[in-house]
């Protein structure tokens, strides 16, 4: 490689005027243009050394190629580098430029940018607003122009230290400031039918009690001056008759009856109600919120050409429940409404350019939407009608920060939805947060519990036997049957659908180290039925819909309970049955007890052998326990046979 100190430009630190946001990331900066070795324009002609060929491949390169090296605070690395590399491809992706890191002497590390010369101005200034610290509020000065004194005060030793009291007031001032000057958000569009104004409290206690024992109540404390809580509606036309266009794309998916969630929960999204809506898999709860946001879009004051952005926002956990969704607001086509799907994985500078074409819906994963919103791509206090799609998974994944992260500026007079399968803490504090008097809708029961159209069967296999006890499972499979087989490890489920393309058996494979375009591709092929069996993690166990699914198998038993239950949900949709077969061996144990329970709330066969391994798990618990502690879980029994 050739020595490139002739071809250096060396240039000043850059510095900043006083109050520049970027005044805490002066970072030193070196150029060179042109082609590799010391063959500037001065070397040559001194020289006379080089062919007339030399020099025109020279000034091609110089004028083609440019690099730029910056010298960036070893400690802001990590944010231009980003998890996995993810954010140096997005900041090559929006910029057209190369982004190297190179070599660090400590206190800073040099990155070569290479490009043209637009492309490295850009990014350039995408590193420099990623590394940048904010500069410190100029307390007095911003707290003086308010009249109000400023922030710092003298504690009990004489020290001056901020007025906390006093800053965190003045923000709260501002904001309200903010959302004062937003168009007010139009929520209730319900006008009740007769015919459900009339039903009697009690019929509408019968209705309920026969359709999964659905109970409703505001959630945390019912005030004077609510509004009571609607009557359900029993048909399509109930909910809808002011809507014909809504009306006629019900029609068209040829569905007979709404749903018990959907029957309950029309009503109070459509009076501008916050809502928890906690069912099991499978049950609507999609068509539930959407709808609804459809008529929301359309109400509001300002025309949506005029609008500053998007005005509603569905969060899901995963990019597969994510793009279901997605699919599910393609099928309902109402005064050209349109969405859009932001998820990590997927394209960023495609999804930017998506969002400033103009699009009503967002529908995104936690991340992406966090990264977007701190980009400026996104301004949360445009949403008025929010949705939290499995907030029980979000949390369980641990995207609460980034939620809560997303929604800060969210404005305060929103209409939020909540959905979940489960009733856990953190989803009450979230609701807490984020909700306004919310009333609560459960279909069935709170305790877990798996969706009642399924059999549920269970294999005891040791653990090395599981494979060859999966081969003749499939070897006894129905040319129509479709399967999704759940793995604990994504290498677990590499190597099954390895052996499995080895003995000649079509399949497809869906985890986390598979891109999305495979990923998306494996479900599509799954979908249209070019292969009838998928191997996958619990990335699978939310958000797929494949409507012909006729059995789950658990080749691992999952880690949580709750996994279970929703893996089973894959299958026995929309009033289809199906069946699931789980491989149990003796590292299940610890599971046994909570696994009865679920067979026994549907009504399951319960083997003696899983009645045993719960009695023997408990037995060890209370041993233990005796013993002066130590670890209650377990992985298996020491040898024992169970």
């Amino acid at each position: 490689m050739g020595d490139w100190d002739d071809d250096w430009i060396e240039d000043p630190v850059v510095t900043h005027p006083p109050h520049s946001t970027s005044v805490q990331n002066n970072y030193r900066t070196r150029t060179w243009r042109g082609g590799r070795g010391r063959n500037t324009d001065t070397n040559w002609r001194q020289n006379g050394t080089n062919t007339q060929q030399n020099n025109n491949r020279c000034f091609q390169s110089r004028s083609d190629y440019n690099k730029k090296v910056i010298y960036v605070p070893s400690t802001k690395v990590g944010k231009i580098i980003g998890k996995g590399g993810c954010k140096i491809r997005d900041l090559q992706s929006e910029s057209d430029a190369k982004v190297k890191v190179g070599d660090s002497n400590g206190n800073e590390t040099d990155i070569t940018l290479s490009g043209t010369d637009a492309a490295i101005s850009k990014v350039e200034e995408l590193i420099n607003n990623l590394i940048e610290d904010p500069p410190p509020p100029d307390l007095n000065t911003s707290q003086n122009s308010t009249g109000s004194g400023d922030f710092f005060k003298k504690n009990e030793g004489g020290m001056q230290v901020i007025d906390w009291e006093k800053l965190n007031a003045f923000y709260d001032e501002e904001q309200s400031n903010r959302w004062a000057k937003l168009p007010p958000v139009v929520k209730d569009f319900y006008k009740e039918d007769p015919a459900v104004a009339a039903m009697p409290a009690a019929e509408v206690a019968r209705w309920r009690q026969a359709n999964h024992d659905i109970q409703v109540r505001r959630t945390f404390e019912d005030k004077p001056g609510l509004k009571p809580i609607p009557n359900p509606v029993l048909t399509f036309e109930q909910a809808f008759s002011q809507y014909p266009e809504i009306l006629e794309e019900i029609y068209k998916q040829d569905f007979k009856e709404p749903t018990p969630i959907q029957c309950q929960a029309w009503p109070i999204l459509l009076s501008g109600e916050d809502m928890i809506g906690i069912a099991q898999t499978g049950t609507g709860k999609t068509l539930a919120f959407l709808l609804p946001a459809l008529i929301h879009i359309e109400g509001q004051t300002i025309p949506r050409e005029k609008r500053e952005g998007p005005v509603v926002l569905i969060m899901a956990p995963t990019r597969e429940l994510a793009q279901q969704i997605e699919r599910e607001v393609g099928k309902y086509h109402y005064k050209g409404i349109k969405s859009i799907c932001l998820y990590g994985g997927g394209d960023r500078k495609d999804q930017i350019k998506g969002l400033t074409k103009g699009v009503d819906i967002v529908i995104a994963t936690p991340g992406r939407l966090n990264d977007l919103v701190l980009a400026r791509h996104l301004n949360a206090i445009n949403f008025s009608y929010i949705v939290l799609d499995e907030a029980d998974r979000m949390l369980d994944m641990g995207f609460e920060p980034q939620i809560r992260k997303s929604l800060f500026d969210v404005r305060p007079d929103r209409q939020t939805v909540m959905t979940s399968a489960t009733w856990p803490s953190g989803v009450r504090r979230l609701a807490q947060s984020y909700m306004k008097d919310p009333i609560q809708v459960n279909v069935g029961s709170l305790d877990l519990a798996a969706v009642h159209t399924v059999t549920q069967k269970l294999l005891f296999v040791d653990e090395d036997k599981k494979e060859q006890a999966l081969y003749e499972f499939l070897y006894s499979m129905d040319p129509n049957d479709k399967v999704i087989i759940f793995c604990g490890k994504k290498a677990t489920a590499t190597h099954i659908t390895t052996e499995l393309c080895l003995k000649g058996i079509h399949c497809q494979s869906l985890h986390g180290d598979r891109e999305q375009s495979d990923r998306e591709a494996a479900l599509g092929e799954m979908v249209d039925g070019t292969v009838n069996i998928l191997v996958a993690t619990d990335v699978a166990s939310r958000g797929i819909d494949i409507k012909d699914l006729t059995h789950v198998v658990n080749l691992d038993f999952p880690r949580h309970i709750e996994e279970y239950v929703h893996r089973v949900g894959r299958t026995g949709r929309a009033g289809k049955t199906g069946i699931a077969l789980s491989f149990i061996s003796r590292n299940d144990w610890a599971n046994a007890g909570e696994l009865i329970k679920i067979l026994e709330e549907a009504n399951q066969d319960v083997p003696d052998e899983l009645q045993l391994m719960a009695q023997r798990f408990e037995a060890m618990k209370i041993r233990r326990e005796k013993e002066g502690g130590g670890r209650g879980g377990g992985r298996g029994g020491r040898g024992r046979r169970w």
